[in-house]
């Protein structure tokens, strides 16, 4: 199963493969500063996974940065 998000201006991809069988399941997150990789026994815990991190770059995505500032 692979599919996308856009976050912000920037494309996300994800994947997850069938390592076997039975499993396990990799989940691959693709994003222009890296890739997440992670494994699961089951196919909709690495589905669930992958909504926890969409959720995050959505997030990271509309938050407004902070201005720290050091005296």
């Amino acid at each position: 199963m692979t599919s996308f998000f856009m976050a912000g201006s920037e494309m996300v991809r994800w994947e997850i493969v069938t390592l076997s069988a039975t499993g396990p399941f990799k989940l691959s997150v693709l994003h222009p500063k890296g890739t997440i990789v992670e494994y699961f026994t089951t196919a909709s815990a690495a589905l669930r996974r992958e909504q926890e991190i969409e959720a995050l770059f959505l997030v990271s995505v509309t938050a407004e940065p902070s201005t720290t500032w050091v005296s």
